[in-house]
């Protein structure tokens, strides 16, 4: 019996390390996740079935009556059979399974991993196709006109266009293979999400029938900064088939890094800072903005018999033309309205720049999160000047910054009910407060306007970024980006005073005032000659055609480097054959 309980546990130890390593090197092999509860399932049915069985066979055979006839040994035999044993000479070291089993899973993911470096290099090494006549004429084609892209602002709803930038793609479960490259650390990581275009929606056009006429293209983009070159070229994802039931939304497959990498969210993001691991709460995607598409020719040369050839110089008159033609597509020039800025806000007195501020579950998240970083960044400065102060000596210093510190952790204390509004909890972002959410915020807002917590002891760069100056662009952004999760929601755009959405349609808009003051702008659009920023767009435009380009945006919290751009290019083959995997991605900022 005893014989039969060791064996069960060990066979169960046994075949759990096995069963948890068969699991990994699999995941290590497909490149995704194998599904928890499918995981949990399948571990709960086979490793006790596994150990039952083989201590019951075990227990049988030590059982069974040999084949001569004779039985099993009795105790006394079995214990001189092992006195024998342990005086012949050993044979060395037992086999430890184990291992061997740890070893080999190792040595398959490593195979595994290799292949897949192998695949990549052997992708990016890859020879393009040769251009010929038809490849230029295709080239000629595709620059004669464009797609341009506008948002759809203010949003729809129910949101139901299937082209838009940001948010996360929207695809059957199995048909999208997310892009998954090997980046500096030799770890493999997704690429960043960019948006998706529903091709059977596209308007007829100059070059329509360059596209293929149903189907949606996915854009990534190596956004986290960990990755050399080699991620340009695994970009765009096409799925041919028409949106069903069995599709929605598909998350990354693995360790999406937050966006533009860790070091740099903590600026971008700065009131999820006080969290104990805050790179765990950045965002992993862009907010979801739906776009719509329309053709703008190219206005080609400018002839005598042309009805406003008479109006100036050629490039005038051409240059007069283009900004009709994006007036009529993207709508008049917005001019900035300083109604949102924190910038020249009163600081007498709390700032609230509209009624009803604060709206909703966003805005509160973000100004407590504020409030709560600040807390954490003096609290960690002064326990920092604490540490090396001497105990016996400097006590006086010792009690000032005892003092700061104690009258943060009660202001911590005293507001914890309001504090709880800095975590979202899946709550969606535009549900609106209620008044005593709305109270106990502005109550909070207003104790730190008139010095409700002591001098600063932490270092900061400018003096706007400490309190009580810091306030107004806490405000700030507050309230632009809660303005936006209000309208986001389909429950609420009320919210939001009509001056306030035309405040922030500016964010939305691709005509501003440098469009009126001279011609400035910069569009998304496919097809069409893309920006020139340094040299991509020229080098490439004699070969490549330009699927897309994307450039700095407000409302996704696009800064592109410098005023850049990213633009994907395929070549005219690789496009009549639909093969969008080999597009290459160029990233140019000034």
């Amino acid at each position: 019996m005893l014989d039969a309980v060791l064996t069960f546990v060990g066979t169960f130890l046994l075949t759990l390390f096995a069963s948890i390593m068969l699991f990994a090197g699999v995941e290590t092999y497909s490149g995704g996740p194998i599904e928890p509860a499918i995981f949990r399932k399948a571990l709960a049915v086979l490793i006790p079935v596994v150990s039952l069985a083989v201590a019951f066979l075990r227990t049988r055979r030590a059982r069974k009556p040999q084949a001569n006839g004779e039985t099993v040994p009795s105790r006394e035999q079995a214990r001189r059979a092992a006195e024998a044993a342990r005086s012949r000479p050993a044979k060395g070291p037992a086999r430890d399974f184990a291992a061997d089993l740890a070893a080999e899973f190792q040595a398959q993911a490593k195979r595994s991993d290799d292949a897949h470096k192998a695949r990549i290099r052997a992708h990016v090494e890859r020879q393009a196709p040769l251009t010929g006549d038809a490849d230029r004429a295709a080239v000629a084609l595709a620059a004669r006109a464009c797609l341009a892209i506008r948002h759809v602002f203010p949003p729809r709803h129910p949101q139901r266009l299937l082209s838009f930038l940001g948010g996360v793609p929207l695809a059957p479960a199995e048909a999208l293979d997310w892009p998954m490259i090997h980046n500096r650390e030799g770890l493999l990581e997704p690429l960043t999400f960019m948006g998706q275009i529903d091709l059977g929606a596209l308007p007829d056009g100059p070059a329509r029938s360059l596209l293929p006429g149903q189907g949606y293209l996915y854009f990534f983009a190596p956004m986290s900064g960990n990755f050399d070159r080699s991620a340009d070229h695994f970009v765009v994802r096409h799925v041919a088939a028409k949106a069903g039931k069995d599709w929605g939304p598909q998350h990354n497959p693995g360790m999406l890094e937050p966006i533009d990498g860790v070091a740099d969210a903590r600026y971008r993001y700065p009131w999820l800072n006080w969290h104990d691991k805050p790179e765990k709460a950045y965002p992993r995607s862009y907010p979801r903005i739906e776009i719509e598409l329309g053709w703008l020719d190219d206005v080609g040369e400018v002839e005598e018999g042309d009805a406003d050839a008479a109006d100036g110089f050629p490039w005038e008159v051409a240059r007069a033309r283009r900004r009709r033609q994006l007036v009529d597509f993207h709508g008049a020039p917005v001019a900035s309205d300083p109604i949102l800025s924190w910038y020249g806000k009163p600081l007498d007195r709390l700032w609230i720049p509209f009624d009803g501020f604060p709206t909703n579950r966003r805005t509160a998240e973000i100004l407590l999160g504020f409030v709560k970083s600040y807390i954490k960044e003096e609290t960690i400065a002064i326990k920092a000047a604490l540490d090396p102060l001497p105990a016996a000596s400097e006590e006086q210093e010792r009690a000032r910054l005892s003092a700061l510190l104690d009258r943060y952790v009660q202001f911590d204390r005293e507001h914890w009910q309001a504090f709880t509004l800095a975590t979202s909890g899946g709550i969606s972002p535009g549900k609106p407060l209620d008044e005593a959410q709305r109270g106990g915020i502005l109550a909070l807002l207003e104790q730190l306007h008139a010095g409700a917590l002591p001098e600063a002891v932490a270092k900061r760069a400018h003096m706007h970024k400490q309190l009580p100056m810091a306030l107004n662009e806490w405000i700030s952004t507050a309230a632009i980006e809660g303005a936006e999760a209000a309208l986001a929601d389909p429950e609420g755009g009320g919210q939001v005073p009509e001056h306030i959405v035309a405040a922030i349609r500016y964010r939305h808009s691709v005509l501003r005032d440098r469009f009126s003051e001279n011609g400035e702008y910069a569009q998304h659009q496919m097809l069409g000659h893309g920006d020139v920023i340094q040299v991509a767009a020229e080098e490439m435009a004699h070969e490549y055609i330009l699927l897309l380009q994307l450039r700095p945006d407000d409302a996704l919290g696009w800064h592109m480097g410098d005023y850049g751009a990213l633009q994907y290019w395929i070549h005219p083959a690789d496009l009549a054959a639909r093969r969008f995997e080999n597009t290459v991605l160029t990233f140019e900022s000034h």
